[in-house]
């Protein structure tokens, strides 16, 4: 029909399933012209109308949907799905208290209660009100046992207002009647975890991984915990499970390389770390980790050289350009530092003081007093009460011959500390101008 302009007649249950065809393979503008010639042929068939207004839906056209499920409730004021658009719409223009009203207005007399307890219990966890949405999410659980995104919902809620026990109890009550349920032991294990009580946490772990001997996340949690006691042996060998039963994975490539590390297996880390990176060159983590190995060896060239590679890969990682930054310090290009702290504060002004103070003794070391006394200045917007920068700027203003306001400096710094001695290597005038000690 499309292909000749042809107009062939269809039962509307055939314009319907063939919306939903070109729905699920997302071609949406055929599954709109499916659902208009359906209209054209069908006008008064409400399936057909609301399949019009979920693409409407979709498409963002809200007022022009809202206006269907209207005529659609007049007609059918108890059907379902005017109720669960509605909501929809609702939730979509942030009007969660409506969309909530409504779809509890739905519950009075919709026998199949599951998608509307799971859609009410969603609208209070969007507004962060947990404790409304807990007995929803109960209701989807005490309906479908094997319901686990319930499960992963319930217990975020229950987390989230410190009701650890409950979220235990509630894992309980679901392996009492499905005592082989992974999701449920290893929800447990992670809520062991976060309490301390490892022991508890792998042993939780373990019976996950006996539920699914292919669950790699269990593989993976329990990893973690061997790694955290230092029981790198064990460790390793749930870590190398786990990439057995998925795909390569950078992150658990990073953390085999660590427990290496930990053995000193140096041959094996670095073959690990490297498989990590390449991966995903983006790891940071993994680089971080690699350039400061080889910095602690004082193997300068490499670690200059890898913190150049991680930054091809991490452009506007703050660890990164700060590593790239100590690796030119290390060999004395104190210029190209600057540039890199200077790029960190551009990125995030706010920075720490650490990258603050690196960055203006690096500008000290070269003697720059006019960009030493504007950093100083504009870091002080930030650190108002470091007494080094007022030393600093001090010292700047005495270069530039304003003993007044280098004095005002010189004595806001004196309530909290001593002059550093490296401030006095460079700004000899301290010692020659009496002025400043009135």
């Amino acid at each position: 029909m499309l292909k000749t302009n042809s107009v062939f007649y269809f039962d509307s249950n055939d314009f319907i399933n063939i919306s939903h065809h070109y729905i699920d393979q997302a071609n949406y503008k055929l599954a709109d012209q499916a659902v208009k010639m359906g209209l054209n042929q069908h006008p008064n068939n409400l399936d057909l109308m609301l399949l019009n207004s979920e693409l409407l839906i979709f498409n963002s056209k809200y007022d022009a949907a809202y206006e269907i499920l209207n005529f659609v409730q007049e007609i059918d004021p108890e059907n379902r799905e005017v109720y669960l658009q509605k909501a929809t719409i609702y939730s979509k223009n942030n009007l969660s208290d409506e969309a909530i009203e409504i779809l509890k207005s739905a519950l009075l007399f919709i026998d199949d209660k599951l998608d509307i307890w799971n859609m009410i219990a969603m609208e209070f966890l969007l507004i962060e009100d947990f404790e409304s949405a807990i007995p929803f999410f109960k209701k989807c659980l005490d309906y479908d046992d094997e319901d686990y995104q319930s499960l992963y919902n319930l217990v975020f809620c229950y987390e989230n207002l410190g009701l650890i026990d409950e979220s235990i109890r509630e894992l309980s009550n679901v392996l009492e009647k499905r005592p082989y349920s992974k999701i449920a032991w290893h929800q447990l294990g992670k809520i062991y975890k976060k309490q301390g009580k490892l022991k508890e946490a792998i042993s939780a772990f373990d019976f996950a991984i006996i539920s699914d001997d292919q669950f790699v996340s269990a593989y993976i949690e329990k990893a973690k915990i061997l790694e955290k006691v230092k029981k790198y042996k064990n460790a390793l060998e749930n870590y190398k499970i786990s990439l057995q039963l998925s795909e390569p994975n950078s992150y658990i490539l990073f953390r085999i390389s660590k427990c290496y590390k930990k053995l000193n297996n140096k041959k094996l880390f670095i073959e690990f770390i490297k498989k990590a990176l390449r991966e995903e060159p983006g790891n940071e983590k993994a680089w971080v980790y690699l350039i400061n190995f080889y910095l602690k060896k004082n193997n300068l060239r490499q670690s200059r050289y890898l913190s150049k590679k991680a930054l091809d890969n991490n452009h506007n990682s703050l660890k990164i350009i700060e590593l790239n930054a100590i690796t030119s310090i290390s060999v004395g290009n104190r210029i190209e530092a600057i540039r890199y702290y200077k790029e960190i504060i551009d990125i995030q002004e706010n920075q720490s003081w650490r990258i603050w103070k690196s960055l203006l003794k690096c500008v000290l070391e070269i003697e720059e007093w006019s960009e030493l006394l504007r950093l100083s200045l504009r870091a002080k917007k930030y650190f108002p009460n470091k007494s080094f920068l007022d030393f600093t700027i001090s010292g700047c203003l005495l270069k530039n011959g304003k003993l007044n306001e280098a004095i005002y400096f010189y004595q806001s710094g004196s309530k909290s500390s001593k002059i550093p001695s490296k401030l006095r290597k460079y700004f000899p005038e301290f010692t020659d101008n009496k002025a400043l000690l009135i």
